[in-house]
């Protein structure tokens, strides 16, 4: 019998085990194992102590690991992998059950990346339902003669023009106020909204981090479009993939990592203005792909990239206990 041993952090061992089996599976699977944020609480912890590392040993290595992460009344956000060598022997299966055996009333969904039908053929032996799905987008920045693409130029409303000023990103003085939009533009979603500033430092610290692809929206204050009182109406932090991110073979391609509009910005096509900002400047940079990931029940952002010409690629999965 599968036994997984639970615990609320790593020591350096377990963790660069942890890591070496994400990405075993990563080369075989051809999508992440894990995400970006499960690849950080492994690397660093969680500073409010909500993770749970759950780790399945078999034969004196490590077959398998799950992740969850608690947060409140919500459900735990969880994922899995199994090792490709220990794969079919009912492993996956054992850490879907000790993450919802150690989940909290409000219960756990897990991610499934890459939309593999192993991970699918799992949740329908489990009886779990599909809870929610990411759509993955991409944009070619080269054409077929490899010339930079033509991008619409980023056309401010009146209000925007008026109310709003762009510029990059300043490490060591927009935290605050960066995390204070994040927090109210993504309410509804706490894997991001939740973000603190822990978490914020950490990507700072990370190689792909990039201040002068970290735009913001900072509001003006007084007349004459004078200086602002560092409030940030909106953003759109940008990412650049040194690996291709499964888009090229190894060539760097970049990311819509994510764009936010405070609430009281919304509808005044700030968000337009700062994914299109963004996207210029990583196709100035020559990469030859961008891509993103959105809420496919999130209408409007989908139609917003598809008129911007991104285009469905692949996609994650998350799957719930159906009671």
């Amino acid at each position: 019998m599968d036994e997984v041993r639970i615990v609320r952090s790593l020591d350096e061992e377990d963790a660069e085990r942890v890591l070496a089996l994400a990405e075993e599976a990563r080369t075989l699977d051809g999508a992440e194992a894990l995400s970006e944020q499960t690849v950080l609480r492994v690397r660093h912890g969680s500073p409010d102590g909500a993770a749970r590392f759950h780790l399945l040993e078999d034969e004196g290595d490590l077959a398998g690991f799950a992740f969850a992460e608690k947060s409140g009344g919500e459900p735990d956000s969880a994922e899995l992998v199994v090792a490709p060598g220990r794969r079919r022997r009912g492993h996956g299966t054992a850490l879907a059950r000790s993450l919802r055996a150690d989940a909290g009333a409000a219960g756990v969904r897990v991610w499934a990346h890459g939309r593999l039908p192993a991970a699918q053929g799992l949740a329908e032996a489990l009886g779990w339902r599909r809870a929610r799905g990411l759509l993955k987008m991409r944009l070619a920045l080269r054409g077929a003669d490899g010339a930079p693409v033509d991008l619409p130029e980023p056309a401010p409303s009146a209000a925007v023009a008026e109310g709003v000023r762009v510029r990059a990103f300043r490490p060591g003085g927009d935290e605050q106020a960066w995390l204070r939009t994040n927090a109210a533009a993504f309410a509804d979603h706490p894997e991001q909204g939740g973000l603190a500033l822990e978490d914020l430092r950490q990507r700072q610290a990370e190689p792909w981090f990039d201040a002068e692809g970290f735009f913001v929206a900072e509001e003006r204050k007084g007349e004459g479009g004078g200086a602002g009182d560092g409030r940030i109406a909106g953003f759109h932090w940008t990412k650049v993939h040194a690996d291709g991110a499964g888009l090229t073979d190894g060539e760097p391609v970049g990311e819509v990592y994510v764009v936010g509009v405070d609430p009281s910005w919304q509808g005044t096509g700030l968000g337009r203005l700062l994914t299109l900002t963004g996207v210029r400047y990583l196709r100035d940079r020559g990469l030859p792909w961008v891509l993103l990931y959105v809420e496919e029940d999130n209408r409007p952002a989908v139609r917003l990239y598809e008129s911007l010409g991104f285009t469905a690629w692949d996609g994650d999965v998350m799957y719930a206990p159906n009671d």
